[in-house]
């Protein structure tokens, strides 16, 4: 039986007056697929010529890495909040480009080229934005000062949490940025946000191109936060941590793809914290010799994994399209892909034998959980 409804926990969407590598530091080829206008227009394009898109009650916008020309802001510990300012408005100039496009969509008030019409903006039901949790916490305080003008107040409430990822670093990059002591409180005081609903951040590591370190590096990383919750007294929400994509695990045509034991092991030990949820999405970018045509040899390739989530998250796994992005790595085409990853996660479902109830779930329910966001 079909979903009551679903929210699509992971989309992206970009203007054609960010299509550049000043925009986007990932987009230097012209020619490749991503590189052009994705709007909510193009999205429901596409949702709209499959059968789940009947149902498709609303997304949640996620950052898109917008170009950064350091990895931080050149601020000294004595400027004052001004100067402070002035200097990460120049310096996340693109991140907050970002936010402006996200305003106008809620704001009902598209451009030339934003790529939606008047009104398609309400199905977007929350906004995962960019925030740089790597600097001090002082300068992190004045961002999001500086951010909550530039969304202005109707965006600001549909923000649900931030991204900042963790994919494509350098060998031991990550696990040194998130177990320093200012990202530790950066990331703490996230269950403070949104009038004491509090904000989620979403997790985006890549043990396929990257290794398992990241990974484990993120699992202590939540253990410290627990910590530093524990130590004041939980007076905040604890923070929601969603991991994207089933971590980037590699997937294989040599069925069925082995869960790689890292990989085991920290959804082992993230599983049972009823504050970390997990992403069904991403897969087909995740396939060494290409993803398959056929829902059915997708579903058999992923059935290992997916097992291993929903026995360790339950009802904390959400559905999440990936779109674009899905159309790198999709058989199907850009009309299709979304589609065939909707119809071979209801397959996944019926393989695994998963309750009606927890389907649900999984296709609107956690998502809206992790995010505090109403259908």
């Amino acid at each position: 039986m079909p979903p009551s409804r679903i929210l699509d926990s992971h989309i992206h969407l970009w203007p054609s007056t960010a299509t550049t590598s000043t925009d986007h530091g990932w987009m230097t080829d012209p020619s490749h697929l991503l590189v052009k206008r994705h709007g909510i227009s193009d999205y429901q394009a596409v949702t709209a010529s499959s059968p789940a898109g009947s149902v498709l009650s609303g997304f949640i916008y996620v950052e898109t890495d917008r170009y950064l020309p350091s990895k931080a802001p050149d601020i000294s510990s004595d400027a004052s909040e001004e100067e402070a300012e002035e200097r990460l408005r120049k310096w996340a100039k693109a991140p907050l480009q970002e936010l402006e496009f996200l305003r106008r969509i809620v704001e009902d008030c598209p451009q030339e080229g934003d790529g939606f019409e008047k009104g398609e903006g309400e199905k977007m039901k929350g906004a995962v934005v960019w925030a740089p949790f790597n600097v001090s916490t002082s300068t992190f305080e004045v961002y999001l000062r500086v951010a909550e003008k530039v969304a202005g107040p109707r965006l600001w409430e549909k923000i649900v949490g931030f991204r900042y990822l963790l994919q494509g670093k350098a060998e031991g990059e990550a696990k040194s940025l998130v177990s320093n002591d200012d990202w530790i409180e950066n990331i703490s005081n996230l269950g403070r946000g949104r009038g004491g609903k509090g904000w989620a951040f979403d997790v985006g590591v890549d043990i396929h191109r990257d290794g398992t370190n990241p990974l484990g590096a993120v699992g202590e990383m939540i253990l410290k936060v627990r910590e530093r919750e524990a130590q004041d007294g939980s007076r905040w929400q604890p923070v929601r941590f969603v991991l994207n994509h089933l971590c980037k695990h590699v997937l294989t045509t040599d069925f069925p793809t082995e869960p790689a034991k890292a990989w085991l092991d920290a959804v082992s030990k993230s599983g049972p914290d009823q504050n970390v949820f997990m992403k069904l999405s991403g897969a087909f970018n995740e396939f060494e010799e290409g993803t398959p045509s056929s829902t059915a040899d997708i579903v058999k390739s992923l059935i290992p994994i997916t097992s291993k989530v929903l026995d360790a998250f339950g009802d904390r796994v959400m559905f999440g399209s990936d779109w674009p992005v899905c159309n790198v790595g999709g058989p199907a085409g850009e009309k299709g892909n979304w589609g065939l990853w909707a119809e071979s996660v209801e397959s996944l479902l019926e393989e695994a034998h998963v309750a009606e109830e927890k389907r649900e779930q999984i296709w609107w329910k956690a998502g809206s959980k992790a995010y505090s966001v109403q259908l």
